[in-house]
């Protein structure tokens, strides 16, 4: 079975992108790859001084399309999606049940125009 190593975001938006997901998750971003191949303004993100992600600026304007949506784990699903709103998000779908005891999502529309899944195990 293959192992996830890396995620990353393209979005024309990466200054909304940064400062909503900096502000709601407390990720810094770190230029890189400014003298490779790739040819794109690229961040790494970074929780504490490890990195976990990139970030790309989409070589369009146009908005980002649907793909893969990443879900964080989080504490308090409400409080959370509260402060998703206060820093420019769109809730997408509230609180969902998907059975069980442990088994509840949202998922939001962040400033930048990509879906971000919340997850948690609390029934809150």
């Amino acid at each position: 079975m293959s192992a996830i190593v890396w995620w990353e975001v393209e979005t024309p938006l990466v200054d909304d992108f940064q400062r909503f997901h900096g502000a709601l998750w407390g990720w810094r971003f770190r230029p890189a790859f400014q003298d490779t191949e790739l040819g794109r303004d690229y961040w790494l993100i970074l929780a504490g001084d490890t990195g976990i992600g990139g970030l790309q600026r989409a070589s369009t304007s146009e908005p980002p399309r649907a793909g893969t949506r990443l879900y964080l784990e989080v504490d308090d699903l409400e409080a959370t999606l509260d402060r998703a709103v206060e820093l420019g998000a769109t809730v997408e779908r509230g609180r969902t049940a998907l059975g069980g005891d442990d088994r509840w999502f949202a998922n939001v529309l962040d400033p930048a125009g990509i879906s971000i899944g919340l997850w948690t195990a609390n029934p809150g």
